[in-house]
């Protein structure tokens, strides 16, 4: 019997090859060890250790990496193996990838094709054997079969955990249930085995009414006056609130003629301190305890004045939380007014800015006449700038350097698009879908570490091997071509 998790090719239902998740790691593999060697000729390296850094680099990759993808992630790996600085090793890879990979994938799957095509026969031990091997359908481990009612089903005793029958056995099942198989229908059980419970579950118990006033316990005395009464002697005790009155007699007044007795209120008077010895005793002991009180000379510290706190730039601070996600949302702004065509709304907009924003919004224009091959002063430029606001010529360079960079990052975007409209309907709508998370991920460049955690976990849900793998191509090659022309 074959290993499924190692073939190359599988016959789908329209009868057509296509590359496994194996097949597709396999194209992979071969595709960056061709592009190394090449690398490695163009730089006059001799043929022989070309070879010996080729076997270096496949043992690396066939101990580290295991997914497709994987290998944009050991990029700084490869350069120190190939000796090779990384920006030049990432720029190589984005030229040539994909037509070596096309290159690979014809030649692979001409030889797999060519093998399925001569391979002999498969001979099988057993009908069970052959019918798991063609239907590639196995018994789940851990599970056994178990009677639910009418029902039967697979169920695993260690986790009670259930698999229901499907198709024609699951119809049958609702059938005899009488359950409802309309999705319209909302007291439709969750599952088969959900209605076999309701259907053979005891009658519901009728529950105890609830209030939010909790009763009030019975009396302990009056459990016993209820149980004893017969047996109880004594008089009868009378309940009373406060003391008795007989206890405490009501005082009659002090005198007939009306005068109230004394009152109990008295002023505090002030304390006089006499002063005549305590004056001359305190000048002694202050004379005496002078140097007690000086601690200077107990503790070996100098005591200086603090020093002045350093004045820091307000807009360097702004520099540096200027990032993608905001180059990106100003951007469509302006865009949305030049499609409007809206001269005075965009004037209006433009006065609401900060001064640091005012000059993004002018610099950008500059770093796009610089990118149409148009000559920019840029010294003469930050020269007044500088002189007509309080930015300093060390923020408009760094404003300069941030919206290069970010606009390597829009320009990647918008290729990436591209390069997904050539995919099936099918497939483009799931790159609708998952459009504004791939912005995301790719906002947090320079970080590529938080960028390559966010498109795995795109990825992870992705059920579809084949758009998993078109993602993750198109994935690789953008990286690949912000790293190479990122200025750090």
């Amino acid at each position: 019997m074959s290993d499924g998790s190692k073939k190359v090719l599988e016959k789908k239902a329209h009868g057509e090859f296509e590359f496994t998740a194996y097949g597709e790691f396999l194209s992979y593999f071969h595709a960056h060890i061709d592009i190394f060697k090449k690398l490695l000729k163009a730089r006059k390296m001799d043929p022989t250790k070309v070879e010996e850094v080729a076997k270096q680099i496949k043992s690396y990759m066939t101990g580290n990496i295991k997914k497709t993808d994987q290998f944009f992630e050991h990029l700084p790996q490869f350069a120190t193996m190939l000796g090779v600085p990384q920006n030049e090793v990432s720029t190589y890879l984005n030229s040539n990838f994909i037509e070596v990979l096309n290159k690979v994938q014809e030649k692979l799957k001409a030889q797999e094709l060519d093998k399925i095509t001569n391979a002999p026969p498969p001979s099988f031990s057993s009908v069970a054997e052959e019918i798991i091997e063609r239907l590639q359908v196995t018994h789940p481990k851990d599970f056994v079969f178990t009677q639910k009612g009418i029902l039967t089903v697979l169920e695993n005793p260690l986790t009670g955990e259930i698999i229901e029958p499907k198709g024609l056995m699951a119809e049958s099942a609702k059938a005899a249930l009488a359950m409802p198989s309309s999705a319209e229908s909302e007291k439709e059980p969750v599952s088969l085995t959900d209605a076999l419970a309701v259907a053979n579950a005891p009658p519901t118990p009728v529950a105890k009414k609830q209030t939010l006033i909790p009763e009030r316990d019975k009396s302990i005395l009056l459990e016993i006056i209820e149980t004893f009464a017969e047996n109880l002697t004594g008089e009868l005790l009378e309940v009373r609130i406060g003391p008795d009155p007989k206890d405490n007699p009501i005082p009659e007044p002090s005198s007939k003629n009306g005068t109230s007795a004394p009152s109990e209120e008295y002023e505090i008077e002030d304390l006089e301190f006499d002063d005549s010895d305590s004056s001359q005793g305190r000048s002694q002991t202050s004379n005496a305890n002078t140097d007690d009180d000086d601690f200077s000379q107990d503790i070996d510290v100098d005591f200086e004045e603090p020093e002045p706190i350093a004045k820091v730039d307000p807009n360097l601070a702004r520099l540096d939380i200027f990032s993608v996600k905001e180059f990106m949302e100003l951007v469509q702004t302006i865009t949305g007014f030049q499609t409007k065509s809206d001269q005075v709304g965009y004037q209006n907009w433009l006065r609401g800015l900060s001064e640091f924003e005012k000059a993004v919004v002018s610099l950008r224009t500059q770093v796009l006449k610089e990118q149409k091959n148009e000559p920019v002063d840029w010294n003469s430029l930050f020269q007044m700038m500088s002189s007509k606001s309080d930015l300093s010529r060390e923020v408009l360079v760094g404003i300069v350097k941030k919206l290069k960079n970010y606009q390597i990052v829009k320009l990647t975007l918008d290729r990436m698009i591209q390069e997904f409209k050539k995919g099936s309907p099918e497939f483009m709508q799931m790159v609708k879908m998952a459009w504004p998370h791939i912005q995301k991920a790719f906002f947090e460049v320079p970080n590529y570490t938080q960028v390559q955690t966010l498109l795995k976990g795109l990825l992870a849900r992705v059920n579809d091997e084949n758009h998993k793998r078109d993602f993750s191509k198109i994935f690789t090659m953008a990286l690949n071509f912000i790293q190479s022309k990122f200025q750090a």
